[in-house]
């Protein structure tokens, strides 16, 4: 069996000051010029009625009604269709993860990506964390309607390594997926569950998940898992919640840095570009050894720029968190509701990497189960 932890050997920590790989601090000690999620909570007769998150920038998300039009627009109708399987097979063929290689005490990290926006980070010891699992056919709340998976799952939950935690990003159905985390809770019954102020209580109900092994974290909060010397601090993202028409923004966004030695990872999850709050993460926790960082589902800019980076943004999330390398995440898997074709996200990053003058190499694609060790 892999480490396990309990939550009493998960220590909390506070905000952290302006100061790189910052320690913990007094939980009073908190920084003025850290960006805070702005929460909304109406009450009534003392009773809270619900609790809002908004982003704390000028956050332009299309309406409803101008969503529908672009939906039913010519731009969207008439995007690229989908390559067949047998040209996709050639293009972006699946490679089954090799999960035996162990990175042993030595100071490399390693990235698998598992499709869409699910990876596994892997640091020495066998120390593994799992983000956004989706190893389904759907991003979707049933079976039969919904984004279908374009490229197979290059795993299944139980061919998984053992490990230490899982963390997600926000409650979108592409970046938590119910079945996917119901049959991690029941392979791995010692996992402890990371998520968004707001989510827990989704994770013990429909997850299964006790309440002593789900946590949650509002913008940079950490938690320290002593055993394993790893720290998983959760950072701020530009984006949005919501899984039915009731529940917009009731629970918060965000992406992750992990620490563990000398070490510093940076998941981005799912989000718009903010430059501030990327520099103020590569300035607290930078650089960072290893970045998943999202670069599809982009266009056109004037619906989707606020909540979905494209390569160029991209390109200056890798800069600006003072990645060493960096794998582009969220794309090639479903087919959203967006216009680029399937498989344009790479030739967009080469493109602006080239733009940036930047090595192609140093923000780089692998195939679904490949690979990356820095």
């Amino acid at each position: 069996m892999g480490a396990s932890i309990s939550r009493d050997n998960c220590q909390c920590v506070a905000t952290p000051q302006l100061e790189p790989m910052p320690a913990a601090t007094d939980p009073l000690a908190l920084d003025s010029r850290l960006v805070k999620p702005q929460r909304w909570e109406p009450k009534l007769f003392g009773w809270t009625l619900l609790t809002q998150f908004s982003n704390p920038w000028e956050f332009p998300l299309p309406s409803p009604l101008r969503y529908l039009m672009f939906l039913m627009s010519s731009r969207y109708r008439n995007r690229p269709p989908v390559p067949d399987p047998r040209e996709l097979d050639i293009r972006l063929p699946v490679t089954r993860p090799d999960f035996s290689l162990s990175l042993g005490d030595n100071k490399s990290v390693s990235v698998t990506w598992l499709g869409h926006a699910s990876c596994l980070f892997t640091f020495p010891n066998e120390v593994r964390v799992l983000f956004d699992p989706l190893l389904g056919s759907r991003a979707s709340p049933v079976s039969w309607i919904g984004p279908q998976r374009q490229r197979p799952a290059p795993c299944s939950p139980e061919q998984l390594p053992n490990l230490l935690a899982v963390c997600i990003s926000h409650n979108h159905f592409d970046h938590m997926d119910r079945a996917t985390l119901n049959q991690l809770r029941e392979l791995q019954p010692w996992l402890h569950f990371y998520v968004p102020v707001g989510d827990a209580w989704w994770m013990t109900k429909y997850c299964g998940v006790p309440a002593n092994q789900v946590h949650e974290l509002s913008w940079w909060e950490s938690v320290v898992l002593p055993e394993s010397n790893l720290e998983i601090i959760f950072t701020p993202s530009s984006h949005w919640s919501g899984r039915n028409l009731f529940d917009k923004n009731c629970s918060l966004w965000g992406s992750y840095v992990l620490r563990h030695g000398n070490s510093a990872v940076f998941f981005g999850g799912d989000t718009g570009y903010q430059a501030d709050v990327f520099k103020q993460i590569g300035r607290l926790y930078g650089p960072m050894k290893l970045a998943a960082i999202p670069i599809g589902a982009y266009q056109p800019r004037d619906v989707f720029e606020a909540q979905h980076v494209s390569p160029i943004e991209a390109v200056k999330i890798h800069q600006d968190v003072k990645s060493e390398k960096s794998v582009g995440i969220h794309w090639g898997t479903f087919c959203l509701s967006t216009t680029e074709a399937l498989l344009q996200p790479p030739d967009d990053l080469k493109s602006a990497l080239d733009e940036a003058g930047l090595p192609r190499d140093c923000f780089v694609t692998v195939r679904p189960g490949g690979s990356l060790t820095v």
